[in-house]
């Protein structure tokens, strides 16, 4: 019997330390808008430039412990504001039923109530406010850029902070970030089986271009299709 009860737990231990992870990035720091001081509409300066669907993406990893899952969203629209030379704001618009996966399963799971519920929640919001110079080789991510915006699903809206490489070229402007969110602090919180559960950290991509010289206005912005 003793022999027994210490092979469950050999087996339990072998489980947990082979669990499937989202790999490492930074964690984004996460607050409530609710205890945020101002939550007004934010109106940005400079030059609306429109994503370029061609080289723009929204991915993710999430893991549970039998095996990571990759993803993203195939369908979203934005700008990247220019104010000078310098990004001064960006706004994205994701259509979540446009959400995938690495199989047919999982991304019709996703749709359902039980994660981003999208005939309830149809869209979902990133507008980045805030970018904040880094000092060279200051985090030892390559970021030169603390990024500080909202991101909105399922109708619930956390403000954001985390590190980006931000570039602003003769041609080409762009916002490359690498990070982890709780996915609980939007009210995903489904759990996963009980002998396959779910991580609350997702890793998040954010590839964001916009070509110079091409200009827009909210109502005109291009979606990723």
């Amino acid at each position: 019997m003793l022999h027994h009860s210490f092979s469950i737990l050999l087996a339990a231990s072998l489980a947990l330390s082979a669990c499937a992870d989202v790999g490492d990035a930074p964690e984004a720091e996460t607050t409530a808008v609710e205890s945020i001081e101002s939550t007004s509409e934010t109106t940005f300066s400079g030059t609306a430039l429109p994503l370029n669907p061609d080289n723009s993406a929204i991915e993710w990893t999430a893991a549970k412990i039998t095996r990571t899952h990759n993803g993203g969203f195939n369908t979203f629209s934005g700008v990247i504001y220019l104010d000078g030379e310098t990004i001064s704001g960006i706004e994205i618009t994701i259509d979540a039923a446009s959400i995938f996966s690495d199989t047919d399963r999982l991304t019709n799971h996703l749709k359902s109530d039980d994660f981003f519920d999208v005939e309830a929640w149809p869209e979902a919001r990133f507008e980045a406010t805030s970018f904040e110079p880094i000092s060279e080789g200051l985090d030892g991510s390559g970021a030169t850029h603390t990024v500080t915006g909202t991101l909105t699903l399922r109708d619930q809206t956390n403000q954001i902070i985390f590190p980006a490489i931000v570039a602003v070229e003769a041609d080409v402007v762009s916002a490359d970030a690498d990070f982890l969110i709780d996915r609980q602090l939007w009210g995903l919180s489904y759990p996963g089986r009980p002998d396959d559960l779910i991580q609350d950290e997702v890793r998040i991509w954010l590839t964001m271009n916009a070509d110079r010289g091409i200009e827009t206005g909210p109502e005109e912005e291009q979606t990723t299709d």
